[in-house]
């Protein structure tokens, strides 16, 4: 929430100025967790998914594997380097966020 100063100006009128704003490294953790998908297995412990888009983009991709239409290798390339462009940009916000509280 921003914090307020009141300045005064040549006349009696008060004008607040907004000094500081204060949004936060947990509004971007909270926006993150809100798009991942969180599974417990029992085996491995609790396993973070990526958004439900993704997991779509990603089945798209192993059927058009599975039906021969795109290469293993190929398929497995583009969505690897899907998933790490997505790891960036979530690496990407949760250094706005940090860089937001620090201002």
């Amino acid at each position: 929430m921003p914090e307020m100063t009141v300045v005064s100006t040549g006349s009696d009128a008060t004008v607040p100025v907004e000094t500081t704003l204060r949004i936060g490294h947990g509004a971007v953790l909270r926006a993150i967790e809100k798009n991942t998908m969180e599974v417990v297995v029992p085996a491995l412990g609790t396993i973070r998914l990526p958004p439900p888009q993704t997991l779509a983009w990603l089945a798209g991709m192993a059927t058009l594997a599975v039906l021969e239409v795109v290469e293993w290798p190929v398929a497995v390339l583009v969505g690897g380097g899907h998933l790490l462009a997505q790891q960036n940009h979530v690496r990407l916000l949760r250094d706005f966020g940090k860089a937001l509280e620090e201002a």
